[in-house]
């Protein structure tokens, strides 16, 4: 679904503008009409071609790659601090992630159908779903997927010979531009800033992940997922706990510098309270209503009957 890159979920869409786009978007209903954006990487690799030992690798990055960003690629540099001189450091760092993207071009009809294919099936789960164009874009290897105004942004290097994982992430970020959608861009923007809201965020993400799994028969957090499954009543119980003092730190972004447990162990978490909603909901279509559309996030926990006890 990295390091510190999933932090980057926390603020998705924090910005106004994006709050305007998602509030009243202009994007495609038809699945079929989706857009995965290439060109990024088609620049990228003319710009590779040209990195010889006796060239300013910095001009050639600005001129083929940086100044012919596309919009995506834009939101992504406003956002991380994208530099030519950090590309460069990450390419001789590991020179043979960024060696298998000539590959992954060549070969990108068959990841477009595989992704329609996806989609297509996003939209037998939600009908009404909208579609904001993917762009894949190649960072300073540094796995990161997320939403923004202007559609998925999805660095390419950690997934580049892992097309399933690719297609999971932007499902999952898909997903979340459907939660906000739901119940409007502000107040999905709100989540984010809103203090001790551990629940609401864990649910969130589980929410997306839940989508996920609908879809492909598979989430982004899967070891997290096996891990809670195997230690479900002991985690429970920790759960409760932390979330009396709003600590998300095992559970949420806090946990990705650590290798001691699974990380990300809340969008697991939060996956399996809503699967315990949808399952306990005759009518399913409405349940997934619910479940993209959770503004009330302690009463959303109480209805899925996920902690409830026999006694």
């Amino acid at each position: 679904m990295k390091n510190s890159l999933l932090l980057v979920l926390m603020v998705i869409l924090i910005t106004g503008s994006t709050q305007r786009v998602i509030s009243q978007p202009n994007y495609p209903r038809n699945s079929e009409d989706a857009q995965l954006v290439y060109t990024d990487l088609e620049n990228f690799l003319e710009a590779y071609d040209q990195l010889q030992p006796d060239v300013d690798s910095i001009a050639v990055l600005n001129e083929y790659y940086f100044n012919r960003a596309s919009v995506g690629m834009k939101e992504y540099i406003s956002r991380h601090g994208l530099t030519p001189k950090l590309l460069i450091d990450a390419l001789r760092k590991d020179p043979s992630e960024y060696e298998k993207i000539k590959d992954f071009v060549e070969n990108k009809e068959s990841t477009k159908k595989e992704f329609l294919k996806s989609l297509g099936k996003f939209s037998n789960v939600l009908p009404n779903a909208m579609y904001p164009p993917t762009y894949l874009i190649v960072g300073a290897n540094r796995g990161i997927a997320q939403a923004s105004k202007y559609g998925q942004l999805v660095t390419i290097t950690k997934v580049v010979d892992d097309q399933d994982k690719l297609i999971m992430l932007i499902i999952h970020e898909l997903s979340h531009f459907q939660q906000a959608m739901s119940i409007g861009g502000e107040n999905y923007v709100a989540l984010y800033s809103t203090p001790n809201n551990m629940l609401g965020l864990c649910l969130r993400e589980g929410g997306a992940e839940f989508i996920t799994s609908l879809v492909l028969n598979r989430i982004t957090q899967e070891k997290s997922l096996v891990y809670l499954v195997e230690n479900l009543d002991e985690l429970k119980i920790k759960f409760l706990e932390d979330l009396k003092d709003q600590n998300t730190d095992y559970w949420l972004w806090g946990s990705l510098n650590q290798n001691e447990y699974p990380k990300l162990l809340g969008y697991s978490l939060g996956y399996k309270i809503c699967e315990s909603y949808y399952t306990s909901v005759d009518d399913k279509g409405q349940a997934l209503k619910d479940i993209l559309s959770i503004t009330q996030p302690e009463e959303f926990l109480v209805k899925s009957e996920f902690f409830k006890t026999n006694d």
